[in-house]
């Protein structure tokens, strides 16, 4: 079969999606050193590794409900009540997911009509946009502003791009790119417009454990109003440190949950039995909140390591991470496009880092690193990105 006929065959979807994202994170050359990678750089906790090799042994190798097993929601219900000071029927209102990402497509697939159009951050985690398309939705992005180093949703531009059709908005908080956590005042305002203009809100939380002071997590399902209107999605990979294990889950209002739990049988039967039951493990072992601890000191250590390299390069600027594992570098003081700078990162310093504007538009003449990579290839990785930067505007 001709390649000309083979695409002919393809669906437009298939056509579209962007294959670049994934060859920059995780097709790099062995000597190029990664800080492009959403990945933590831990290993998962033994314990949990135990629970899951124990699972296999115990004959949880089948089929599950399709909504998850019982006492994984039930603890789930008990995390969120703990954790995030949200109430949630573990019968009627949770649905365990392969993953986060699944969680809040199958949010996006149960709200969302073909034309329909959904606000996403400008700009914001990649998936999203792609996730929106499948469902056959319009994505439309919301510009992020800082006022100093407090970010929040310009609004005023934001209403200017409502209309009849927009029926939902994604907020990742802390973010993906920016490493941005939004604050209460700032959540608020968005919770107020999304009431005004009668919008539901999916929450992607999947980075909620990784905040530094004096910043602190906080659910919009928590604020007045917004329960009824939220979805709230989160994951084990992240704070957890489950990456490979896919589990996520999603918890909103019972009517929506139940037709959450029929896509998810028809499209993907279940989560996997084994990893449900190291997922379990995760949540109720205590051993895991000072394993989590001990990441965010580490990870709190390598925020510094970015800040204490990269501030005050000349050609380079950032706002200090408020949580994830990102920082996000504006770099138009090089006079470089973002995918030239990435492009000749790699090829002169071998550091692999990841362009602004697959995460959209506003991401031009910016990049976004991760410093979840070990600490000793961070500090030579950053080295590298500083002397590259230096290299490339003396001249200027």
């Amino acid at each position: 079969m001709s390649k000309l006929v083979a695409m002919r065959e393809m669906s437009v979807r298939a056509r579209e999606i962007a294959l670049e994202p994934f060859k920059l994170a995780l097709d790099l050359p062995k000597d190029v050193i990664s800080l492009s990678v959403g990945e933590p750089g831990f290993e998962t906790p033994e314990f949990v590794r135990e629970a899951a090799k124990k699972a296999i042994d115990d004959l949880y190798t089948h089929y599950t409900p399709v909504t998850g097993y019982a006492d994984l929601r039930k603890a789930i219900s008990d995390k969120l009540r703990r954790d995030n000071s949200l109430t949630y029927d573990p019968e009627k209102e949770i649905v365990v997911t392969p993953g986060s990402a699944i969680g809040v497509h199958q949010a996006m697939l149960t709200l969302l009509d073909p034309g329909d159009q959904i606000l996403i951050t400008d700009p914001a985690w990649f998936h999203y946009d792609v996730l929106a398309n499948l469902c056959g939705a319009e994505p439309v992005r919301s510009p992020v502003k800082f006022e100093g180093d407090v970010p929040s949703l310009d609004l005023e531009a934001t209403e200017r791009l409502v209309t009849k059709k927009t029926k939902a908005i994604v907020l990742n908080n802390p973010m993906n790119p920016m490493g941005t956590s939004f604050s209460e005042d700032v959540l608020k305002e968005v919770g107020e417009f999304a009431e005004k203009h009668n919008l539901w809100i999916i929450s992607d939380e999947v980075y909620e454990k990784i905040v530094y002071p004096p910043n602190k997590h906080i659910s919009p399902a928590t604020l007045p109003g917004l329960k009824e209107r939220t979805l709230t999605s989160n994951g084990m990979s992240k704070g957890y440190v489950l990456p490979g294990f896919r589990i996520g889950y999603l918890a909103g209002p019972p009517d929506i949950l139940e037709r959450v739990g029929a896509l998810m049988g028809y499209m993907l039967v279940c989560a996997s039995s084994m990893s449900q039951r190291a997922a379990l493990v995760a949540l109720t072992d205590p051993r895991m909140e000072p394993f989590i601890k001990e990441t965010i000191v580490q990870y709190a250590k390598r925020r510094k390591l970015v800040l204490d390299t990269l501030t005050g390069v000349r050609g380079i600027s950032l706002h200090p991470p408020q949580g994830t594992f990102y920082a996000w570098i504006d770099i138009t003081g090089t006079g470089m496009s973002s995918m030239k700078f990435t492009k000749k990162l790699a090829e002169e310093q071998k550091v692999g880092v990841m362009p602004g504007p697959l995460f959209g538009k506003q991401g031009e003449g910016h990049i976004r690193i991760s410093f979840a990579t070990p600490e000793d290839k961070l500090k030579v990785g950053l080295e590298r990105f500083r002397d590259f930067v230096i290299d490339h505007t003396t001249n200027m």
